[in-house]
């Protein structure tokens, strides 16, 4: 067994969906893009969720029944990890996976709350 393929597989499947709810978030971001001010405070607000909802998933994702995570549908049958300890080697490296997307979600959130407050303090001072 490749510890490594584990870990990449496990990085493609959290990438992959987090990658989905971040288009979503972008697409309502562009939408709203002729309120910038609202769409950057929508876009933090909806990132800062996502943060969270990763957060749980690692802190859940021990508990998670092995078979049952798109990592094991990914990983062939010969890199599977043997079952006396897939519990484990699946559970922790989804929860590591988990949390560093939640890191990169709410910098982002992060950011975006700067940038809107930016905005809006260029706005008090400078518009009409």
């Amino acid at each position: 067994m490749d510890w490594s393929r584990v870990n990449d597989m496990a990085y493609l499947s959290v990438s992959r969906a987090c990658g989905f709810a971040g288009l979503g978030i972008v697409c309502f971001m562009v939408g709203m893009a002729g309120y910038p001010l609202v769409a950057l405070k929508s876009g933090a607000i909806f990132m800062m969720l996502s943060a969270g909802v990763l957060a749980i998933k690692a802190q859940r994702s021990p508990l998670k029944p092995y078979k049952r995570t798109e990592l094991w549908v990914l990983l062939e049958p010969q890199e599977r990890p043997d079952p006396r300890f897939a519990q484990q080697v699946i559970g922790l490296t989804l929860r590591d996976i988990f949390f560093r997307f939640s890191g990169f979600f709410a910098l982002a959130g992060f950011c975006c709350f700067a940038v809107a407050m930016a905005l809006q303090l260029i706005n008090q001072l400078f518009g009409s």
